[in-house]
């Protein structure tokens, strides 16, 4: 896998999806109009680097963007142009092996999958007398997820020790904010091309074990529905669901963990469940697209006052 991703091919194409989407410059100062000025020359050293076994990615830079739901912000951690090159190649020669681990019952960033067949999901295990359900929460997820158990999850998937090197660099990735310089000691940088993907994988397990105990699971990313015939059967979902967490080094948030029914309505990804129907909120307004404040480019100079400073 590894040296696949060293090919012309596979940077020229995974270059091209970073083009195509248009995303802001990294922490080099570089974007992604400098990058496509200098193509030739940046994916060449770029393949050098991966070639050598020399590559090491640049830090992520942190800002923060609303919430979709506009309930107060979050941070994004986002790569520098040529990092997300680099595993957008990774992504693309490692994404069906990470698609063939996992269940059906995952519905987020997959091929085929999307908030649509998670509420088909749902309706049909409603329609069979499923009218009760826990709405869980994981307390911060992205920024819990423990490094020691993701790295053994990753290496038994990939079997591949360079590819498997790429993916610890991305995820123990140093972080710059403007003012601060540190590294990741837990969590998956929202942000990252690959990030998506390992969220699905560390979470495979919570499905694993919930389907191996009979349970009618519907997950999206860390959004799930437990779904149940009864309220009492819904509360020894939470206690087992708790349970599981816990071996996994992450918690449920009580505050946001809850039951609900159809019979009383609840949202759910968007879409509101109420007796047999599914209403799908109005598509909003296109309002002006909110500019996040970006921390200003990391020079060599900055990075070694920062690093010194910790």
């Amino acid at each position: 896998m590894y040296e696949a991703i060293i090919g012309n091919t596979i940077l020229q194409a995974a270059w091209q999806r970073v083009f195509e989407n248009h995303g802001c410059r990294g922490c080099d100062g570089i974007s992604i109009d400098d990058f496509n000025k200098n193509e030739d020359r940046y994916l060449k050293e770029l393949r050098k680097d991966l070639f050598r076994n020399r590559y090491h990615p640049f830090p992520l830079m942190r800002f923060s963007v609303p919430k979709r739901n506009k309930d107060g912000m979050r941070s994004l951690s986002v790569p520098t142009v040529r990092d997300r090159v680099a595993q957008t190649a990774a992504f693309i020669v490692t994404k069906d092996v990470f698609d063939a681990e996992f269940e059906d019952v995952s519905h987020a960033y997959r091929a085929g999958r999307s908030v649509r067949t998670a509420i088909e999901e749902i309706e049909k295990w409603r329609d069979k007398g499923y009218r009760f359900a826990v709405d869980a929460d994981i307390d911060d997820y992205f920024d819990n997820v423990p490094h020691d158990l993701l790295f053994r999850k990753l290496q038994k998937l990939l079997h591949d020790d360079d590819m498997y090197g790429l993916f610890r660099k991305w995820i123990v990735a140093k972080v710059y904010d403007g003012q601060h310089l540190w590294t990741l000691e837990k969590g998956i940088p929202q942000g990252s091309v690959v990030s998506p993907m390992l969220a699905n994988l560390f979470l495979d397990e919570l499905d694993e074990t919930l389907i191996s105990f009979g349970k009618k699971l519907v997950r999206y990313a860390d959004d799930f529905l437990i779904l149940s015939r009864s309220r009492s059967a819904s509360e020894e979902d939470i206690e087992l669901t708790d349970m599981i967490l816990e071996d996994m080094k992450l918690d449920l948030n009580p505050l946001k963990t809850k039951i609900v029914s159809f019979d009383s309505g609840f949202k759910f990804l968007g879409a509101i469940f109420l007796y047999n129907d599914v209403y799908m909120p109005f598509p909003k307004k296109q309002t002006r697209k909110w500019e996040p404040k970006l921390p200003p480019p990391l020079t060599l100079k900055r990075y070694l006052e920062l690093e010194n400073a910790e």
